[in-house]
């Protein structure tokens, strides 16, 4: 029960990952007087707060995922437009497969992104049909090099909270979740040790997880 509760919260909090929201600060007014100036986009990137961007992202979760009154199949696609709006895939598809996307075209790392969301919401979008009372909380953040990490608990009527941080990067001005970690454990290298095995055991060949991927997805 732990682990379930804390994977699903975490990957969507999926996962796709995906996000521009936030607190939007005013621009700054016009030399005419009286008239407002309108915010540029990169103004409006700037002025997002971490906290809320991950916060939004977690109410946004389990208003659309929860409950069983979802089907499967609308709670798996909601997932996947979850991580569409919040998180970076490309960036996500190149830390899990570690020094093998260097051998892949944009395109084939493209479509390995768009596949892994799909792996993904099958293995845990339906963890948040058992959700019931549970609460997102998210606390302070900090800043180390180029990423900011976001604390936050998942509190549970059953048991003591679970403990997660967000790791989130700028592109082209819009935050974006590269990683989450649960309880001090990395999502992103606990996959990337996952697959790094399948393409060791395989002469080094992506195509093979890639297949590997594809035939769990076919065969849901």
């Amino acid at each position: 029960m732990h682990k379930r509760i804390l994977i699903a919260s975490l990957i969507t909090a999926s996962a796709a990952v995906v996000l521009p929201f936030g607190q939007i600060a005013q621009a700054a007014a016009s030399e005419r007087p009286n008239t407002p100036a309108t915010p540029s986009i990169m103004e409006i990137a700037a002025t997002q707060d971490p906290g809320d961007f991950v916060r939004r992202l977690g109410d946004e979760a389990i208003s659309e995922l929860a409950g069983e009154k979802v089907t499967d199949s609308s709670r798996q696609n909601r997932f996947i437009g979850l991580m569409k709006k919040y998180f970076e895939m490309d960036q996500v598809a190149r830390f899990v497969l570690g020094r093998y996307w260097r051998s892949l075209s944009d395109q084939e790392l493209g479509e390995f992104a768009d596949l892994l969301q799909k792996y993904l919401a099958l293995n845990y979008a339906s963890k948040f049909k058992d959700f019931d009372g549970e609460k997102f909380v998210v606390g302070e953040s900090f800043e180390n090099k180029k990423d900011t990490f976001v604390n936050s608990q998942v509190v549970r009527p059953d048991g003591p909270p679970v403990k997660i941080v967000w790791r989130l990067r700028e592109f082209d001005g819009n935050l974006r979740i590269i990683d989450v970690s649960i309880e001090g454990i990395s999502m992103g290298i606990t996959q990337r040790d996952e697959f790094a095995s399948v393409i060791q055991n395989n002469g080094g060949k992506v195509q093979a997880l890639t297949d590997l991927l594809k035939q769990k997805i076919d065969g849901n």
